[in-house]
């Protein structure tokens, strides 16, 4: 293996691939990931924004949602931009 991948030497302080470990761990098996919440976010966004429970309507996104920060971020803003006011605190 790779001494520099192995101890995280790539940008990152020693020890931070633990932490990267322990949340691809904790991940929810339901989570669609990244690609698909990106695909699917616009659907989403306006499902909220109409008030429609849009994490029964696509489960596998809401958990993608509130773990992906990056991805939360996307889905504020789209809320805001849609709904011309404050995102939604989080996701349905």
């Amino acid at each position: 293996m790779d001494k520099d991948a192995q101890n995280g030497t790539d940008g990152d302080r020693p020890g931070d691939h633990w932490s990267r470990l322990d949340a691809f761990l904790a991940t929810d098996a339901r989570d669609a990931g990244c690609d698909r919440a990106r695909e699917m976010l616009d659907v989403y966004a306006e499902l909220l924004a109409a008030g429609a429970d849009a994490g029964t309507r696509f489960p596998e996104l809401r958990p993608h949602f509130l773990a992906c920060g990056s991805c939360a971020g996307d889905l504020a803003g789209l809320l805001h931009a849609i709904t011309d006011g404050p995102a939604a605190p989080g996701p349905s």
